[in-house]
């Protein structure tokens, strides 16, 4: 089938996992050159999401199947593994025989032919048994069981440790494993007007914790109404709550964004803050230029100041009042949303993303006015991105203070950090893992 081909040709070439295209973008490019179907797009989206976001899993499956090492195999015949693996053991309703078939013909077609007899006999065997394998991993006591079928990468593990309990671990890794739907933020006066048009198939809900309107299925930007007016946006609901923080303790003056981004927060921000204006800094030209289309989108470029370059090197206009940066991080909040990109990372990178958060807070709070605030934003869900840069910031900078009330963070999904901060757990559909904190600089 066409479907189960694309997601093949997609994730075995070009080592996709260690470039900067991710395969969901790959395949749109591939269906419109195709002309692919829509249901062949969806098997494909489905077979390369359920490859991506359980790895690790899938490769410990197939490895009790095999009598020689999983990474001695051709590429080509490990992505295809992997992928009819995932494929055999979360798509509920396709054959296993047909995605068996197909994938050994994608072999066939690969000339791997020394691999053809093994892997039929490989894939056909975890058709019949992976699954007793899978409920085996699934109600293991080892961490190490746990985290490879929450599809955490195995190397974070410590990482995770130093962060939370292993009572905590156990929670957080089985919510990990809810699929992410979309959220929307509705632009300005326009809640109810839009809550009417909204397609009531995606079955629109106001959230209980923030302004995040809850859809019940994941949903491109062109496919929602009111988006190309501005009206309204696609944004998770941790985003939202991040960027909410904003309006409760800016007055006056210039705020600055450090990493802007494709400018969704900001565009928030500029919503919610009707005389407020923002400088945006982002080094990605790519980027940059999406963030300059959203605040047309969104009619705000009047009250934007955009810069494409680094937040180390670039100064504000004037000095800013507010400043929010939302550092590079791992990612591993988002992991369930976005799989692939903790497969590109490693110790070394990690190690390398902290000291950038070090220096881009500590850059902040130079920046900074006196009695001025600093909102800290990842999407992290570890110690070493979160806790520890903020005990470093505070550390080296006598005149700052953590505020400890940010917003009403008491109760699910909101976590006190230790001591700094606040996590946002992804305990919905609609949340990825964030972690926030204010610190302000004291008056001189």
């Amino acid at each position: 089938m066409r479907g189960i081909e694309a997601a093949l040709e997609i994730l075995t070439g070009s080592k996709n996992l260690e470039n900067e295209k991710f395969a969901i973008e790959l395949l749109r490019k591939l269906a419109d050159r195709t002309n692919m179907k829509a249901p062949d797009i969806s098997l494909a989206s489905s077979l390369i999401y359920i490859a991506m976001r359980r790895r690790e899993l899938w490769i410990k499956i197939a490895s009790m199947f095999l009598k020689k090492d999983f990474e001695s195999l051709p590429q080509v015949v490990r992505e295809s593994i992997i992928t009819c693996t995932g494929g055999l053991l979360e798509l509920r309703r396709f054959s296993g025989g047909v995605l068996v078939s197909a994938v050994v013909d994608f072999i066939k077609k690969a000339k791997e032919f020394k691999y053809v007899s093994m892997s039929n006999a490989i894939l056909h065997n975890i058709n019949e048994q992976g699954r007793e394998k899978l409920d085996l991993l699934k109600n293991s006591n080892s961490p190490e069981d746990r985290a490879v079928f929450a599809g955490v990468p195995l190397w974070t593990l410590p990482a995770w440790n130093r962060t939370w309990s292993r009572q905590e671990l156990n929670k957080l890794f089985s919510l990990m494993l809810q699929p992410p739907v979309s959220s929307i933020r509705i632009t300005g006066e326009n809640f109810d007007d839009v809550m009417k048009n909204l397609d009531p198939d995606l079955h629109p809900v106001k959230s209980e914790i923030s302004s995040a309107v809850h859809l019940n299925s994941t949903v491109a930007p062109k496919d929602l109404y009111g988006f190309e007016n501005g009206l309204t946006t696609l944004q998770s609901e941790s985003s939202i709550i991040a960027a909410s923080v904003v309006k409760n303790f800016y007055e006056h003056g210039l705020i600055l964004d450090m990493c802007s981004g494709r400018g969704i927060k900001a565009g928030q921000i500029l919503d919610e803050n009707a005389n407020s204006k923002i400088e945006c800094w982002e080094i990605s030209e790519a980027k940059h230029n999406s963030a300059l289309n959203e605040f047309a989108r969104l009619k705000f470029s009047d009250r934007v100041i955009a810069k494409c370059g680094s937040a180390l090197d670039l100064q504000p206009d004037t000095r800013p009042d507010f400043i929010i940066l939302d550092a590079p991080c791992s990612c591993s909040g988002t992991w369930n949303r976005k799989p692939e990109s903790k497969w590109r990372l490693n110790w070394e990178k990690f190690d390398k993303i902290v000291i950038m958060q070090k220096k881009l807070l500590d850059r902040a709070v130079k920046l900074c006015k006196p009695g001025g605030y600093v909102l800290y934003i990842t999407c992290s869900l570890l110690k070493q991105e979160n806790e520890n840069v903020i005990a470093e910031a505070l550390f080296n900078n006598k005149d700052c203070v953590e505020v400890s009330e940010l917003m009403n963070f008491k109760n699910e999904p909101f976590h006190k950090g230790k001591p700094y901060g606040f996590y946002i757990w992804p305990s919905t559909n609609w949340l990825d893992g964030f972690y926030l904190s204010l610190i302000m600089k004291k008056e001189a």
